[in-house]
């Protein structure tokens, strides 16, 4: 009785060993695995959004460029965040980043009046010049808010004390050029 214990768990080891182990050796793999599709651009600008345009919202858009004296190369500025703020009372706030282009776009957003903010955080290796001035397409009566740096990062902070006012079915067009003296 005892041998045929034995025999009958040697061949449910079997069997189950037979069950666990692959039929044949897993391939060697010859080539390098190519690496996942990227989600961004080479140079890492935020992706741009495709938004389907709404007649009751308006939309708000312009580019942001260095502008150089006696030249007529204007070099994007990408990754500046801008922000609008509504004042009325109801707090609705929309941030958009330029692209590798210097464009930004605030799509679909509620009519009404919103002061427009602009944070420069550039690196020192992307500054162009110590103190640039900012300028835009319309005068927004603009307020340096506040300047500092960390590290290798200057944070300019930018407040207009005029508000745009976005219509329904409408663009807002607003370029900014930051110049070297």
């Amino acid at each position: 009785m005892t041998k045929h214990r034995l025999i009958l768990s040697l061949c449910l080891i079997l069997i189950l060993t037979a069950c666990a182990a692959p039929a044949s050796p897993a391939p060697t793999q010859t080539s390098t695995p190519k690496p996942p599709a990227a989600t961004a651009t080479i140079d890492n600008s935020t992706p741009t959004l495709t938004v389907t345009p709404d007649a009751a919202m308006g939309t708000m858009e312009g580019k942001i460029t260095w502008l150089f004296p006696g030249s007529t190369d204007s070099p994007p500025v990408p990754d500046v965040t801008f922000q609008l703020d509504r004042h009325n009372g109801e707090y609705l706030k929309y941030k958009v980043r330029s692209e590798a282009d210097g464009y930004y776009v605030f799509a679909n957003i509620e009519p009404g009046e919103y002061g427009v903010g602009i944070y420069l955080n550039l690196r020192l290796n992307e500054r162009r010049c110590d103190a640039p001035e900012f300028d835009s397409s319309e005068d927004l009566e603009w307020s340096h808010y506040s300047t500092w740096s960390k590290v290798d990062v200057w944070y300019d902070v930018i407040f207009s004390n005029v508000d745009i006012i976005v219509k329904p079915g409408e663009t807002v067009m607003l370029d900014f050029q930051l110049e070297c003296p």
